[in-house]
């Protein structure tokens, strides 16, 4: 199937058209070099920037429940990642590539 087991031969595959379904499985480490923090870094990660909210616990600022009791957490948390604040990555632009091409 694969002329050879690296980036090239996968390469290879997508240009002739035999691959018919990709599927890529990222984590948050791919909006990093964007300026966006990853979630568990000490010091650095998301999780790590969340005290100000004096939360629960830092996965509190994604539940549901906590949401409807306390929205502004998220609200002021999602207004600092609001898009066009950061530039897409080049992973970011190669998935919207995979995307476009069907």
């Amino acid at each position: 199937l694969l002329s050879s087991f690296d980036l090239k031969g996968i390469a290879n595959l997508i240009k002739e058209g035999r691959a018919k379904r990709i599927v890529c499985m990222c984590g948050a480490g791919i909006s990093v070099s964007a300026g966006i923090p990853d979630f568990r870094t000490p010091g650095t990660g998301l999780y790590s920037q969340l005290a100000k909210y004096q939360l629960p616990r830092p996965e509190a600022v994604f539940s549901l429940d906590f949401f409807r009791q306390n929205p502004q957490p998220f609200h002021q948390l999602a207004k600092e990642l609001l898009p066009g604040q950061y530039r897409p990555t080049p992973t970011h632009f190669f998935l919207t590539l995979l995307h476009q091409k069907g």
